[in-house]
């Protein structure tokens, strides 16, 4: 049997392995709508560039190397909705979001995280 796999799931997968391949913060963007919206538990980002400086910062805040323990435990996917459950070794034992993706493009994620330890020089705790 033969399973096609969805536009959602393939715009999610292109989000991770920016995210993963550490390419950068406008690769990981650059499946987000203009408008779209990334909701916290601290706040709503709207639109690109706020969704952009949610990643700059969360990236800033990661350990050195943490990166590199990322492992995918979960990816569903039913239609137009994705979700994902993943951790960062013993940085992050839990993470979950969950996409909304509209012709193409992620119009809508959640994102919730155990906390990440802080690095003493940024002083910056994770979004």
């Amino acid at each position: 049997m033969h399973v096609e796999t969805s536009t959602t799931e393939i715009i999610v997968r292109n989000h991770l392995e920016a995210f993963i391949e550490q390419k950068g913060v406008d690769a990981i963007v650059s499946d987000y709508d203009d408008d779209a919206r990334f909701l916290t538990e601290d706040r709503v980002y709207r639109g690109k560039q706020e969704i952009r400086g949610f990643f700059r910062d969360f990236l800033a805040s990661l350990p050195v190397g943490a990166i590199d323990h990322f492992a995918l435990r979960a990816l569903r996917v039913h239609r137009t909705v994705a979700y994902i459950t993943w951790c960062v070794g013993s940085d992050i034992s839990l993470g979950t979001d969950t996409f909304v993706v509209e012709y193409g493009k992620i119009v809508a994620q959640t994102f919730a995280m155990t906390p990440v330890t802080t690095r003493q020089s940024s002083g910056i705790a994770a979004p």
